[in-house]
């Protein structure tokens, strides 16, 4: 009752109680259209006409309510992730600066359409995989950022960083701090998992943390983005399967629920050294 006088008394009542003399109606202050009239019975007051919010306003209000809830999601994540020690490298990635060199067209191609139908793809996510230093993580953060610039929230770590900050809470016996990492990374929008399978050896609390992040985003429907360093071979034998766990059920999740393409490119890095040693543009070795 308390909450309906509050209401109502933010609505404009006429003094009107007969049902045929309908007053003037008023304007909406956002898009000029009449606002809906109302013939009503008010507690204590009795029936009257009343003017009831437009529909803009409405839409209005709601939209402001998950705007922030969104800035309240991004503000928790933040706060989680605020220690990463790479994350100011990798916000200076972007699509502006990026080279397409030869043989990174495919993952390219699969970056930009993962972030242009990012809604539609649901729980389908990328990994590109290839040798070290070929732009995959380039690749990778430029989408990411792209996807913060639309209001997404996003977490990017390599899979050292996910492993030490779950086994940092576990060090200290901090539950309550570990399930806020791990809600943060069940939550965010999108989790570029950098690095996959970086950790050859995971002892059973690690194989089980994993799991538990690879499984709650597939059951809510969100995708990652993995990269590695696995080589053509290694991926199609399934080679690390088990690595992640005996049964490979995380591994068959992780093909199951992702677009994997292999980048052809070449490593950078060793290029770069190989043409400060030899003073021959690296646009030439490509070529090579």
């Amino acid at each position: 009752m308390k909450s309906m006088r509050k209401a109502i008394n933010h609505l404009p009542i006429s003094n009107s109680s007969n049902k045929d003399e309908k007053p003037e109606p008023i304007p909406c202050n956002i898009c000029g259209k009449d606002r809906p009239q109302l013939f009503i019975d008010i507690p204590l007051i009795g029936e009257r006409w009343v003017s009831a919010a437009c529909q803009c306003h409405v839409e209005e209000q709601e939209q402001w309510k998950e705007d922030q809830k969104q800035l309240e999601k991004n503000r928790k994540i933040q706060k989680i992730l605020r220690l990463s020690s790479s994350m100011e490298e990798l916000q200076s990635y972007t699509w502006d600066n990026i080279k397409i060199r030869p043989g990174m067209e495919s993952a390219y191609k699969e970056v930009k359409e993962a972030v242009a139908n990012f809604k539609e793809r649901g729980k389908i996510g990328v990994l590109l995989f290839g040798q070290s230093g070929n732009g995959k993580s380039h690749l990778t953060a430029a989408g990411a950022n792209d996807l913060l610039k639309q209001g997404y929230s996003v977490i990017f770590l390599t899979e050292k960083d996910l492993l030490s900050r779950f086994r940092e809470t576990d060090h200290f016996d901090n539950e309550e701090r570990f399930f806020e990492i791990m809600n943060a990374c069940l939550e965010a929008d999108l989790l570029v998992w950098d690095d996959l399978l970086s950790s050859q050896k995971l002892d059973k609390k690690e194989k089980d943390w994993i799991f538990q992040v690879i499984n709650g985003r597939e059951r809510a429907n969100k995708p990652i983005w993995f990269t590695s360093n696995l080589t053509v071979s290694e991926f199609k034998t399934s080679k690390y399967a088990k690595v992640l766990d005996d049964k490979e059920r995380t591994w068959w999740r992780i093909i199951g629920n992702n677009n994997c393409v292999y980048n052809r490119a070449s490593n950078y890095r060793q290029l770069l050294a190989i043409s400060r040693i030899e003073g021959v543009p690296i646009e030439k070795l490509e070529d090579v």
